[in-house]
């Protein structure tokens, strides 16, 4: 009994990691570290509205980029609370610390 549980919860970790990796529909980072001048991407594929939630505990600068373009611009913020729907295409959420000292965030952007 105890060991099927352990195999569920392996197996849902993986499943949220390969998810995270290969730009899936779901990424949760709770106290995620970000040194200065460093950026963070995640990938995503639209169309789907993708839930943004981000709060930091320095200004980071927020955007969702694609193709080259910026698709939206939450400009330098320490929270960030949206949906924002994502056309066709691939899509990648960017988070920028421009700071001079580390930024702790917690992450979740979900498509649905």
């Amino acid at each position: 009994m105890v060991r099927a549980g352990v195999v569920i919860f392996i197996v849902s970790i993986l499943m949220l990691s390969a998810g995270c990796i290969k730009g899936g529909n779901f990424v949760y980072s709770k106290g995620k570290t970000l040194s200065p001048g460093k950026e963070l991407e995640y990938p995503f594929t639209g169309p789907v509205n993708l839930s943004v939630k981000i709060t930091s505990n320095i200004p980071v600068e927020v955007k969702i980029m694609g193709g080259g373009s910026v698709l939206k611009d939450f400009g330098e913020t320490t929270k960030v609370d949206a949906v924002v729907p994502l056309p066709e295409g691939k899509w990648e959420v960017v988070i920028k610390n421009t700071g001079n000292e580390t930024a702790k965030l917690d992450i979740e952007l979900r498509g649905s």
